[in-house]
């Protein structure tokens, strides 16, 4: 039986096919356009489609056939799309780090009782959720919005293309700042704030549930089994953490663009702490269960910078930064948020701010300066968090940084806990496949579907010295982005351009 993970990101999408004990016999992957009009990011419902079509059929044609199969999709948060009645795009996809409807936001969460908000939605109000983006479609784009029967977020997008039907998860249905997270159902009392109609949104579901059948005219298309199930998959993030579920559990880590800790909750967060430092109640894929989500929305792309700036044009960028790194930690603090902070913070305004930089500095010391900071931002998110919601077993990273060994290591020795690494690099795909095979009935539960088929293996264990100077570090760098905050807000004043159309 084909086990399908469609993992939906920001920059492009995967299709990977799972044996029964989670091993990948295909896999495609296509990058999309991601388009920037005066510092606004969106992408286009239609064109992200087009590309899932090309992946998962390339994907398909390297595999025999078979009669039956189930797919699963892993999507990004927070991004829509509207529909009109005959199911065409209205609107672009704006992304997490589109500030377009701040001004609105602002203004009905005056009118609001925040503590109110949290506790209905599990999250701290801020305009980087999709309510934002919904107010300001009604404030600029009227015309847009009169005509829009559905709001699909990207995961909801791709059932629909693939099954016909209007369905979403509870973890992803969070992410819009209308859902009521406790209730499983969109908020009444939010929608009426918003002037929402609740029927533009989908149904919500559990996920790894099965919610239909792939169309049968989509199915010959793309050559998939003629009988192929949907499974609710979810937010990107939480369906990652599935994969960390087996008898031994680790708390996720993924290492991409971003950077998610994902640790799962015996009971919701309170309510003040939401408030205080802005990490969510997410529904998670197990029923009754929450995840949290403590997060640097720059953090590959901090790597990635860094590699531009200060190694262009060579080979193998990143070898040769790791390489000229000392062996030793610096005392080069560096506040890690390239156009906006995550967790806990959740600051637009944020940038990177380097301290104890001097002419002695080589690129290499800076590039470790960089890898520590990011390291000690998540080390904050913990913090704040408390130690007791991270797995004793410790963390277990994916994603394409994952396979730096002295990344990793700065990582254990930061924040005092082992690393471990998931042998396969598609921690989302395979988190949609383990979904899937609890679906299909081939393991009975989501533990014993992620004991057979995630492999871990050992990465890097906390060293006493290192971790002794991380710890002085620390107590410096927790003070950092208050003394940076006034000359951020100032630079990313100068940054901001005009409203992109819709």
């Amino acid at each position: 039986m084909y086990l399908i993970g469609i993992d939906l990101g920001t920059t492009g999408v995967k299709a990977v096919i799972f044996t029964e004990e989670g091993q990948i016999a295909a896999m495609e992957y296509e990058a999309y356009r991601q388009e920037s009009v005066k510092g606004k990011r969106q992408l286009y419902a239609t064109a992200l489609w087009e590309s899932c079509e090309r992946v998962l059929a390339a994907a398909l044609a390297r595999c025999p056939s078979q009669e039956e199969g189930a797919l699963c999709v892993s999507s990004f948060g927070e991004g829509f799309v509207c529909l009109d009645g005959e199911g065409r795009e209205l609107s672009p996809v704006m992304l997490l780090t589109d500030d377009r409807g701040q001004e609105e936001f602002d203004r009905l969460i005056e009118r609001l009782d925040p503590e109110r908000v949290t506790a209905i939605t599990g999250l701290k109000p801020h305009n980087s959720y999709s309510l934002s983006k919904i107010l300001y479609l009604q404030a600029h784009c009227p015309d847009v919005y009169a005509r829009t029967r559905h709001i699909l977020l990207m995961g909801d997008y791709l059932y629909y293309k693939l099954g016909g039907a209007y369905v979403t998860d509870y973890s992803m249905a969070s992410r819009t700042m209308l859902f009521d997270v406790h209730k499983k159902r969109w908020d009444p009392w939010l929608l009426e704030k918003a002037q929402a109609d609740g029927g533009l949104f989908s149904r919500p579901a559990q996920g790894g549930t099965a919610v239909g059948e792939v169309l049968p005219k989509v199915a010959r298309r793309l050559g998939l089994p003629r009988k192929t199930m949907l499974v609710m998959g979810g937010h990107d993030q939480p369906v990652a953490a599935a994969v960390s579920r087996g008898k031994t559990a680790y708390t996720m880590c993924s290492m991409g663009t971003s950077e998610c800790i994902t640790p799962i909750l015996k009971e919701p967060l309170p309510d003040s702490h939401i408030q205080a430092w802005g990490h969510p109640n997410e529904p998670f894929m197990e029923a009754g269960t929450y995840n949290t989500l403590a997060y640097n929305v720059t953090s590959g792309l901090l790597a990635q910078w860094a590699a531009q700036v200060f190694a262009s044009g060579e080979n193998r960028p990143y070898e040769i930064l790791e390489r000229e790194m000392p062996q030793a930690p610096t005392r080069i603090l560096a506040l890690p948020y390239l156009h906006g902070s995550g967790t806990p913070y959740l600051d637009s305004s944020a940038r990177l701010s380097l301290v104890g930089v001097d002419e002695t500095a080589r690129r290499g010391d800076i590039y470790r300066g960089l890898l520590e900071g990011l390291c000690m931002d998540q080390r904050l998110n913990i913090e704040k968090l408390g130690g007791d919601k991270i797995e004793d077993a410790g963390l277990l990273a994916t994603g394409g940084a994952s396979r730096s060994k002295a990344w990793l290591q700065i990582k254990a020795d930061v924040l005092e806990r082992p690393v471990h690494r998931l042998v396969c690099g598609q921690a989302g795909a395979l988190g949609c496949a383990i979904l899937c095979a609890v679906a299909a009935k081939i393991y009975p539960s989501l533990q014993d579907a992620a004991q057979a088929m995630a492999q871990t293996e050992a990465a890097a264990e906390p060293r006493r010295e290192e971790s002794r100077f991380y710890r002085e570090k620390f107590e410096i760098y927790q003070t950092l982005y208050e003394d940076c905050k006034r000359a951020n807000a100032y630079a990313a004043a100068s940054q901001e351009g005009g409203n992109a159309i819709c």
